[in-house]
């Protein structure tokens, strides 16, 4: 009886072991899954953590890599549709009166955009705004459900919302906009790290605009500095271009009158000496056949005459007879060339002298240039310290061309001129030997330049075998003013005007090739009209 008992006692205590592991177990079993639990939502947090903070640096590092917001909102409403996997998510500005606009937005299929939409929210009184301003956050998990005005909900249905969260954007103690999650496919349960991931965001995209108004503004001051600046330096530009011109302007005319007083001065003068020359020459032939007859006389009377007089014999002593007979023909040959040597001299002075002329004319170019060089014959010829400067036309078959003759003579004889003082400059400093071995030379080509494509055109070089000009004189050679010869010799608008007659007047090209100590050339090209 005692040992039933005493088996009965054991396996009671066997039987309360057992219950007792076993809630041991259950207990280690529950405590395994509270920790798998923690640990699952401490790892989920970890990991939201880790996801926020890679989207925060995205974020931060787009605000530092731009200045420009809109690229920043872009990333940011990215980054929080997918890290919330919502199916669209907005910011939205607020303007005057609290209308608004979304202009930022990322947005799934089907769902529709409303970007660029702007909303009048009736519902949307300003002590909401002042909420939103102190820092209100709103997350509606059910649309419908929801305590929200019937306006609200209307507003939020025409979008397909049927969840939303909603942080504000605040700027300069100003609710600037809203930064919004939108659930279209069914009412969804916000948590509470998804409002802090938004808020976060919604924080740097203060930050972000923040900077772009401010880079912007900046921008514009920037802007508005340097148009001003550009202003100023334009209007200075201007008036130094202005004053440079009418310097020109006052330059041209007064070198225009003088040459068009000139002109008028060698015309009356060549006008009034042709007309005596015209009578000498023209009576010059009379005069040889009066000779003639005379002599003929003369020398009838000695033959019928052997034996003159005493009376007349004393003037025949007197008179060298013989020798005035043959020398008197001589010089009234002479006589007749230097008469025409007059009016040939008479005639380039009125050719050269046609500066009045306003219209083109159709014009031998040969006859111009030679025309110039006959008036600078005394320049050309042999002086008491140098000898003559040999002058090499190379002339080729120019037909006539329509240009302003006097005024292209006056380019003649600009650049001949130039080419006689380089000269005349560079043979004062060599010996007569020195000018004998190398003489002065001066070379005048001319020939027709055609073309299938564009305006022919007369070439004509004038070229010296002077001492050339540097680099530093070519860059300055037709501005006005501008002259390398000694004072009162020079006044440096004859290559300026030239310049002018050619490039302007005749829509042509004056162009100069020169190196120090091999000479210069000066080429023009008219164009035919």
């Amino acid at each position: 009886m005692n040992q039933a008992n005493r088996w009965m006692s054991l396996m009671s205590e066997s039987e309360a072991f057992t219950i007792e592991q076993h809630l041991f177990y259950q207990k280690v079993q529950e405590l395994n899954a509270s920790l798998e639990q923690q640990v699952q939502e401490r790892t989920a947090e970890l990991e939201r953590s880790l996801e926020l903070a890679k989207v925060l640096k995205q974020v931060t590092d787009e605000i530092r890599s731009t200045l420009n917001s809109q690229t920043v909102l872009q990333t940011i409403v990215r980054e929080v549709r997918k890290l919330l996997n919502t199916d669209r998510v907005v910011i939205y500005r607020f303007g005057p009166d609290w209308i608004g606009e979304v202009v930022v937005e990322e947005v799934l299929t089907p769902w529709d955009s409303i970007l660029g939409k702007t909303y009048h929210d009736t519902c949307f009184p300003e002590e909401h705004a002042q909420q939103y301003l102190q820092g209100r956050i709103r997350a509606i998990d059910h649309v419908a459900l929801s305590e929200l005005a019937p306006c609200h909900k209307t507003l939020l249905h025409t979008m397909q919302v049927q969840a939303n969260l909603v942080v504000p954007i605040r700027m300069h103690d100003t609710l600037w906009g809203l930064l919004i999650a939108h659930e279209c496919r069914a009412p969804r349960r916000w948590q509470t790290f998804e409002t802090d991931l938004l808020q976060q965001l919604a924080d740097q995209a203060a930050i972000a605009i923040q900077q772009a108004e401010l880079y912007e503004q900046s921008c514009v001051a920037a802007a508005t500095a340097k148009a001003h600046a550009q202003q100023l330096e334009q209007t200075a530009q201007e008036l130094a271009q202005t004053l440079q011109d009418l310097q020109q302007a006052q330059s041209q005319l007064v070198q225009t009158e003088k040459m068009s007083s000139l002109g008028q001065l060698v015309a009356g003068v060549a006008h009034e000496i042709n007309n005596p020359v015209n009578f000498i020459y023209g009576n010059l032939t009379y005069a040889a056949s009066y000779a003639k007859d005379l002599l003929e006389v003369v020398a009838a009377y000695q033959a019928q005459c052997p034996e003159p007089n005493a009376q007349t014999q004393a003037i025949l002593e007197t008179v060298d007879l013989e020798f005035v007979a043959a020398d008197f023909p001589k010089i009234l040959a002479s006589m007749k060339v230097g008469a025409d040597r007059i009016r040939q001299i008479v005639r380039s002075l009125q050719s050269f002298s046609r500066y009045d002329q306003l219209e083109k004319r159709s014009i031998d170019i040969h006859e111009g240039i030679d025309h110039t060089l006959l008036i600078l014959q005394h320049r050309l010829k042999e002086q008491s310290d140098r000898p003559a400067i040999q002058v090499v036309k190379d002339y080729g078959d120019l037909p006539a061309i329509e240009c302003y003759g006097g005024q292209l003579n006056q380019v003649f004889m600009n650049l001949i001129s130039n080419a006689i003082d380089a000269l005349e400059e560079r043979d004062s400093q060599r010996t007569l030997a020195e000018m004998k071995l190398k003489p002065s030379q001066i070379t005048i080509q001319t020939h027709w330049q055609p073309s299938e494509t564009d305006t022919p055109y007369a070439v004509i070089r004038i070229e010296d075998n002077g001492t050339g000009m540097t680099d530093e004189v070519k860059t300055r050679l037709f501005d006005p003013f501008f002259t390398t010869k000694p004072v009162g010799k020079g006044t440096g608008l004859g290559l300026s005007i030239s310049y002018q007659i050619v490039v302007e007047k005749h829509q042509g090209r004056l162009k100069c090739y020169s190196q120090l100590g091999y000479g210069t050339v000066f080429e023009i090209e008219i164009p035919a009209t």
